[in-house]
This record gives structure tokens, sequence and C-alpha cells, in this order.
């Protein structure tokens, strides 16, 4: 596939510039035109490590990529050929980025390739687990069926992505909006407010004596404290990629008493719906294992998995690999054992995703209950101390006077 910048007149006589990918200068004129332009130039664009793959991938949002797997379930349910369902698809999106993703994936099935090989072209938009599945969809012949799941699975991972964010908005601005008053009072009131106390000629109270130190204190190194703060986050980020660092960290959090279970609940249910869809849709359990372990955030989980697949490669069952790693809820282990005895290991996984997507809404709704009065309680308090620091003294002085 190559980049092809083009300039172009729309319908009403406006100019356009753009980036097309496409394997020909032919192929991307016909689509150009398909898209009602007339082509005024168009040339290679210049290879100046400009893979248009990279630019528009990161670009590609969730909603989109639901949409885009859904509409392609209904077309191609409804018969129509890939090829096809793809022009479809691309031309209900206003996106020029969506547009030219799916009209390069278009070109590469009218060359020859299959939808699974040429999704491969844009790694990022498609991850392992889609491409996964939308082989096995084609291996098995139930394409529009493994896409529909699949639209439904990114739908659920949303939910519970916005439920994430909700939980975390609302104390993150508290917290924020919080510092930044404490930080305004002990830098520009209390000093003003130190000025007049110099003048009462009296011991002041211990608690004020405090709060003016700790002011003097971030008048004198509060950039110095932000500037550590900031490159502690920094090495902070860069830890985190190292593998040995990130396994301790993600241990830590699975001894936490809230954490832990909110974490694994999150971390099972996604692994047992993605496990649900690879099995259904026709993968080898060993395949389906090693594409399941890359959705799981948490690296202890993963890790966990990793090493359940190579047990289960041995000759032992997946309930009771899993059981050995002693990090998954006790529910998904069970699931899986009836699953396995029964014969329909996707179904008593998809149950039991739902059990933990319904328990880490009920934890993040009851942690976030208990979380947000005590942060309100504790900078309340915070404020109260230094508005008590610097009344103390005036209160003092009114009880000498009387």
């Amino acid at each position: 596939m190559n980049a092809f910048d083009y300039i172009a007149l729309d319908l009403k006589g406006k100019r356009q510039k753009g980036t097309i990918m496409s394997s020909s200068p032919r192929d991307a004129r016909d689509v150009l035109r398909s898209r009602q332009l007339v082509i005024l130039k168009i040339v290679q664009a210049k290879s100046k490590d400009q893979s248009i793959s990279n630019f528009i991938k990161l670009r590609v949002k969730h909603k989109n990529l639901t949409q885009i797997t859904r509409q392609l379930s209904i077309l191609i349910d409804a018969s129509t050929p890939v090829e096809e369902a793809l022009k479809i698809t691309a031309l209900q999106f206003k996106n020029n980025i969506v547009k030219t993703i799916l009209l390069s994936v278009r070109s590469q099935v009218m060359e020859g390739l299959k939808l699974s090989d040429a999704l491969k072209s844009h790694p990022t938009t498609f991850s392992r687990l889609y491409i996964a599945m939308v082989a096995s969809g084609e291996t098995s012949g139930r394409l529009a069926s493994v896409l529909g799941r699949l639209a439904d699975d990114l739908e659920k991972a949303q939910k519970i992505k916005q439920k994430i964010r909700g939980a975390t908005a609302y104390p993150t601005v508290l917290s924020v909006v919080a510092l930044i008053i404490v930080v305004i009072l002990m830098v520009a009131v209390v000093p003003k407010v130190v000025q007049q106390f110099d003048s009462f000629g009296q011991d002041l109270p211990t608690l004020t004596k405090v709060v003016i130190g700790l002011s003097e204190w971030m008048q004198r190194w509060g950039l110095f404290l932000l500037i550590i703060t900031f490159t502690f986050f920094l090495i902070l980020l860069r830890l985190f990629k190292k593998i040995s660092f990130r396994l301790r960290w993600d241990k830590m959090l699975l001894s936490l008493p809230v954490i832990s279970k909110m974490t694994k609940d999150m971390n099972a249910a996604r692994f047992a719906r993605t496990m649900s869809g690879l099995v259904d849709s026709g993968t080898p359990i060993l395949t389906a294992l090693e594409v399941s372990s890359h959705t799981l955030q948490n690296s202890v989980m993963q890790k966990a998995v990793i090493d359940a697949s190579l047990k289960v490669r041995e000759g032992l069952t997946i309930n009771n690999a899993l059981r050995d790693a002693n990090v998954f809820p006790q529910i998904v282990v069970q699931m899986i054992s009836g699953g396995e005895v029964s014969g329909d290991l996707s179904g008593m996984l998809a149950k039991s995703a739902e059990y933990l997507e319904e328990e880490f809404s009920s934890s993040i709704d009851i942690f976030l209950s208990l979380l947000e009065p005590l942060i309100i309680i504790l900078l309340a308090g915070v404020i109260l101390l230094i508005i008590g620091a610097i009344f103390m003294p005036i209160l003092q002085l009114n009880t000498l006077i009387v």
C-alpha cells in the first residue's frame, strides 16, 4: 500500500486536500471519484516516515470502531460481499480518517487478501483480538455473527470505560479544586494576615505558628516541590514500562482490600468475555487463551493466563490451570469447570462475564459513595484548620481586650 497526496474539488466546488492509501494511482483515483470528487492533482506522498496508517490509527475512536463493526455485521449478514460492505460502510462516515482506513482495507480485499489479513495493515486500529476473531469467523463461515458479537463486546467494554471515568472524574476534580484553594490560602492569604499578627505583640497559638511555618516553607520551596513531584511522576511512568516493576505494582494492587476486588472483577470480566467470543467463533482453546491474555491490564493476571496456557498444552484442564494461579475470582473458575463438563464453555464464560461486570459496577458505586464524602471531609478539615489558625489570634486578642 502506498500513500498518495491529492487536490480535488467537491460537488460545491470547494477545494480539498488530503492523503489516501491505495495500491496504485489508478485505484486512488477510483476511490476519490467514488467520493464524488473532481481530481485536480494526485501524486505519491513523500516517504518522510509518513506512514499514514500511523497517523490515522491514533485517531480512530472506540465509538467509530464499534459503528464500523456493527455496520459490517449487518451488511455481511444480508449477503453483501465483503468488499462492497467495506465501501458502503466507509462512505457513511464523514470522518475522512475512518474512510481512508476502510477503503484501504477494501483495496487489499479486492486484491485477493482475506479481510483478517487486510486488517493487519492497521494494527493500532484493529487489535490482535479483533483480527483473530475475524479470522475465526472467516474459517467457520460465520463472519457476520462474529462481527456482531465483536460489536456487542466493544459496546460493553466502552460502558466499563465510561463507568471508570465517571467514577474517577468527580473525586479528581474535587481534589484539584480543593488543592488549589489550599495553595492560594497558604501562599497569598496567610502571608498578608501574618503581617497583621506582627503588630499584636503577643505570643501566637501553636496552630497558627505551624500554619505560618508551612506557608513560609511553601513560598520558599513550593516551586522546587512542584518540579520534584513532576520528575517523580516521569520516573514512575518509565518504571511502569519495566516488566519487573509492573509485576510488583500489580501484585500490590491485588493485595489491597477494595481495589483488589475491583481489579480482579474488571480484568476477569474482560478475559471471560473475550474467551467466550473466541471459543464461540471456533478459535482453538490455546489460541483463545493466548489472545485473551492481551486483554488483561493487570500483568500478574496476564502472566497467570500465559502460564495456564502452557499447562493446558501439557494436558491440564483450563479451570485447574487457572485455579492454580489463584488470582481469578472463583466464579470464573467454577463457570469454566461447568462449561468444560457440559461442552458449553462459551456460554458459561459469557454468563460469568455478565455477572462480574455487574459486580464491578456495584463495587464502583459503593467505592464512589464512600470516597466522595471522605474527600470532602478531609479537604474541608484542612481548609478549616487554616482558617482557624488565622482567626485564633484575632479571637485571643478580643478576649484580652474584654
